[in-house]
């Protein structure tokens, strides 16, 4: 592999492990170029508040628009599915983990272990919403006070096959050797692996968020470009603004990126 560096206290490759295919790079592509050509039906739920977290996959105060973030959005596109074929299409969750592409990792279709209501579980453990009304809400106290061991409540739904935000795909993709540092190896269909803003920072290292990942993106066809979900908490704003809830943005102009990673490709495994 080369040169490491040192990453969040472990070592990280330089070099992606994995050798790059073009074919299933732009297959990767194609998927997710459907989100992006249907932006107008979608808004940017964020702080994971979708379909994949148990929450409502329509939001019938913004005109019935379907909820979606970075990590749903990517989670579809390394599954295979289409928007066409996607919940925001057919209106159901039934039979999703049947759409997938057979060369899509398993470990990231269990879409049948998604509660009804996963929020309930916050609810029910009493966790601050880190998104409710800014940076300025994290309350660390009240945190600490709760006794909350949000290690072991991100280990449990990994255990039941739920990678479902971006620190936890960053965190599956490094324990598999998939992750690496060099920008100058990016190549289309590599993801990006965001750290959560300064001001966020504090909250996402005490509930121990691997690296305190916050944001994923997939880089595009187009140098130094990526296609992302992203947009401000406030929909109201970002309706006023005109801000898709799938779009491209620069990689290097987001914020502090933490690490790649290029999957596996499934698709010589499964003879696709």
């Amino acid at each position: 592999m080369g040169q490491t560096e040192s990453a969040g206290g472990e070592y990280l490759p330089l070099y992606p492990k994995n050798e790059y295919d073009p074919e299933m790079a732009k297959t990767l592509m194609d998927v997710a170029r459907t989100y992006m050509d249907h932006a107008d039906a979608l808004i940017y739920s964020g702080a994971g508040k979708t379909f994949l977290s148990g929450y409502d996959l329509f939001d019938p105060d913004y005109g019935g628009r379907g909820n979606i973030d970075c990590s749903s959005l990517i989670l579809l596109t390394l599954t295979g599915i289409p928007y066409e074929r996607s919940p925001y299409t057919t209106g159901t969750l039934k039979g999703l983990g049947e759409q997938t592409a057979l060369w899509a990792d398993p470990a990231l279709t269990d879409f049948d272990s998604i509660p009804e209501r996963y929020m309930s579980m916050t609810e029910r453990l009493g966790r601050p919403d880190l998104s409710s009304g800014g940076y300025a809400d994290i309350d660390l106290d009240k945190a600490k006070a709760s006794g909350i061991n949000w290690d072991e409540v991100f280990k449990e739904m990994r255990g039941k096959g739920m990678i479902r935000r971006a620190s936890q795909l960053a965190e599956y993709y490094f324990k598999r050797g998939e992750c690496f540092s060099d920008p100058d190896s990016l190549r289309p269909g590599d993801l990006v692996f965001f750290k959560a803003s300064s001001a966020w920072r504090e909250g996402y290292q005490y509930f121990r968020v691997f690296h305190a990942i916050s944001h994923i993106g997939m880089v595009w066809d187009v140098p130094g470009m990526m296609i992302n979900s992203a947009g401000y908490q406030d929909k109201n704003r970002a309706l006023a603004e005109g801000l898709p809830a799938v779009s491209l943005a620069k990689i290097f102009d987001y914020r502090e990126v933490d690490m790649f990673a290029r999957p596996y490709s499934q698709r010589g495994n499964r003879g696709v």
